[in-house]
């Protein structure tokens, strides 16, 4: 059973089959919260929608969602994280502690260091999403929407192949 911050999931959840491509591949690389494969479809009235509520509370500030994108780049301590960003490492360290908190990052202690690093790839992959989103919002066609031929070193998360976007109007027109 999947615990989230001590609440339990309602057994009124739904499974869906993901979209999948040849091999298991996804149909989107820059969809990352659903390699599981299965999308959950979850109702206005379940109980994580409180808990969804209090994470986008934790990500509304700027300075959070800049941790959250410098820590996909591995385990880091606080004094590393605040040179990145450019702020004193006393602010990255109480906007840690409330993401901690959270379960948005966990720690470890090596000595007297405190190494942070993010809790799951959903966060991140959440962080990914709304600044798609906000690409959407600013721009007509979004940068995480360009084709880039295979070859060109711009593959992975947010570009698409051409090949992939031939696989995916494939998928389109089976699930229509």
């Amino acid at each position: 059973m999947l615990r989230l911050w001590g609440a339990v999931r309602p057994e009124s959840w739904r499974a869906c089959p993901g979209i999948t491509l040849d091999k298991g591949r996804h149909a989107s690389y820059y969809i990352h919260m659903f390699e599981d494969t299965h999308i959950y479809d979850y109702g206005a009235e379940n109980a994580y929608v409180e808990l969804a509520a209090n994470v986008f509370s934790l990500l509304s500030d700027p300075t959070r969602l800049r941790i959250i994108l410098t820590l996909k780049e591995g385990e880091q301590p606080v004094g590393m994280i605040a040179e990145k960003l450019g702020r004193k490492p006393t602010i990255i360290s109480q906007h840690l502690a409330k993401m901690r908190w959270g379960k948005l990052v966990r720690t470890r202690q090596e000595g007297t260091r405190i190494f942070y690093s993010l809790s799951d790839e959903h966060v991140s992959a959440l962080v990914d999403q709304a600044i798609f989103q906000s690409e959407h919002i600013v721009d007509a066609e979004p940068a995480h929407h360009a084709t880039v031929p295979k070859g060109q070193g711009q593959e992975g998360p947010g570009r698409t192949t051409r090949y992939d976007e031939e696989l995916l109007q494939e998928e389109r027109v089976r699930h229509d």
